[in-house]
């Protein structure tokens, strides 16, 4: 890779990383594209040349989030501990992920379901969208891996399906139930953390040996 070429790139990553923190502070509904620009020190037009539309510098920048997310689950993953303390391990990052009083992250995911469609407009940003998501089903699929030799889960269950039902259905619960409101009258009963933790628990009891 040529110097401009690297220089190019370093450029887009800093778009990327500005987008994403203007994103999760201000929300993707306020923050404009002029907005980006000015935080990363270049003209509208040079954005325009990166990132043709908002909602494609969004996509890159949900790919991001992806990315730490799969960082900081690999770590889990490299403990030497069993599988299933791993799992547990993982859901209760998802649970602390959506502890943030002011729920930029809850917020930011609900905010990405209207414009997930758009990365199917564009075939390059849709193979970067696609990569970020298998490089972290890879990662977390290394858990069924260890669970098949150290004896640590249920066997009889088909550990690949368990691992990534679990994660896209926790995940998902995780940012939909911080952001639901109740009645007054059955706000303690359902409170996010309530709920989450019985789900936690229904996980884990799965696969208890």
């Amino acid at each position: 890779m040529s110097k401009r070429e690297q220089q190019k790139q370093q450029r887009r990553q800093n778009i990327i990383q500005i987008a994403k923190d203007l994103f999760l502070e201000q929300g993707v509904q306020t923050v404009q594209m002029q907005d980006v620009a000015t935080a990363s020190g270049i003209g509208i037009a040079t954005l325009f040349r990166y990132f043709p539309k908002k909602e494609y510098l969004m996509i890159a920048a949900t790919n991001a989030i992806t990315d730490e997310m799969a960082t900081d689950i690999g770590q889990i993953i490299e403990k030497s501990i069993t599988a299933y303390e791993k799992i547990e391990q993982i859901l209760e990052y998802y649970m602390g992920i959506m502890k943030d009083p002011q729920l930029r992250l809850a917020k930011y995911f609900d905010s990405f379901d209207l414009y997930e469609k758009t990365a199917e407009e564009s075939p390059e940003q849709y193979a970067e969208y696609l990569s970020a998501r298998s490089n972290l089903a890879f990662v977390l699929l290394k858990i069924s891996e260890q669970g098949k030799q150290d004896g640590s889960l249920r066997p009889g269950i088909d550990l690949d399906v368990f691992v990534m039902t679990m994660v896209q259905n926790f995940s998902i619960f995780t940012y939909k139930s911080s952001l639901t409101k109740h009645d007054t009258n059955l706000s303690t009963l359902l409170s996010a953390d309530k709920q989450l933790l019985m789900m936690k628990d229904v996980f884990l009891r799965y696969i208890q040996p």
